[in-house]
């Protein structure tokens, strides 16, 4: 069996696992996407107690470190989320984890970009030989025993 027909035969192999991932995919997002029956609720013969909520004049922010507090909005209890919750979903999502991705690359793709990267690269590989250089005449001299003329100096 040549390489040829060995990469085709992979390639098909690949592509039938890519087509069954897209359609099971379809399918879990078609039943999401499907409201669930609500059964019929009987109406309520008695008056749900009152609640008083004090609400922020709209478009003012709470104080900084102040959350939202809970409310019941039409018998349902609204908790607001937080500031890490709502940064961790919007900065989760992929499309905006690839503009961030794209928006990086792009940048270092910049002609200034690619010439500074490669000065910080040559500066460390320059600094690191320097170290190794340093490193092994450290070696050398510790391993060679005393010249003469050493002796000769600080001889006793």
């Amino acid at each position: 069996m040549s390489v040829e027909v060995l990469i085709l035969v992979v390639t098909a192999v690949l592509a039938v696992v890519a087509i069954g991932a897209a359609v099971v995919a379809v399918r879990a997002a078609r039943r999401i996407a499907q409201p669930p029956a609500r059964p019929v609720e009987e109406p309520v013969t008695r008056r749900p107690a009152t609640v008083v909520v004090r609400e922020p004049s709209p478009g003012v922010a709470p104080p900084a470190g102040q959350e939202l507090e809970p409310r019941v909005v039409e018998g349902r209890l609204v908790v607001p989320p937080t500031q890490e919750q709502v940064v961790q979903t919007a900065l989760g999502r992929p499309g905006v984890r690839l503009s961030v991705f794209v928006h990086g690359a792009a940048y270092a793709l910049r002609a200034e970009s690619r010439d500074r990267i490669a000065a910080l690269m040559r500066r460390e590989y320059r600094r690191r030989r320097r170290e190794r250089l340093q490193a092994g005449r450290r070696a050398v001299r510790s391993a060679q025993p005393p010249a003469a003329s050493d002796e000769w100096l600080g001889g006793s």
